[in-house]
């Protein structure tokens, strides 16, 4: 089954499923520092931090909006940890 796949391929290439996995992380990283902050997350900040990690617009199909809920709830999984290792350094 292996040497069948790696003759025929795969539907992503590796490198670009780890570049999706890298720029959803970093839009979560970004976002967490606007939580700590207490500043409101809205679509402006989204958007900007998707197009600035993604290295495009949605409307060019660099991303989608589906992808940004998903940094969007990385970024809520990361800020209590985040909290926490601050709290626990003071």
């Amino acid at each position: 089954m292996v040497s069948l796949i790696a003759t025929q391929g795969t539907l992503f290439d590796l490198e670009t499923v780890l570049d999706y996995g890298q720029s959803i992380l970093n839009v979560a990283q970004e976002l967490t520092k606007s939580l700590i902050e207490k500043r409101t997350i809205g679509t402006k900040t989204i958007q900007s931090q998707m197009n600035r990690h993604f290295h495009g617009t949605a409307a060019e199909g660099a991303w989608q909006w589906k992808d940004a809920y998903e940094a969007v709830e990385v970024a809520q999984m990361l800020y209590p940890s985040v909290v926490k290792l601050a709290r626990a350094k003071t």
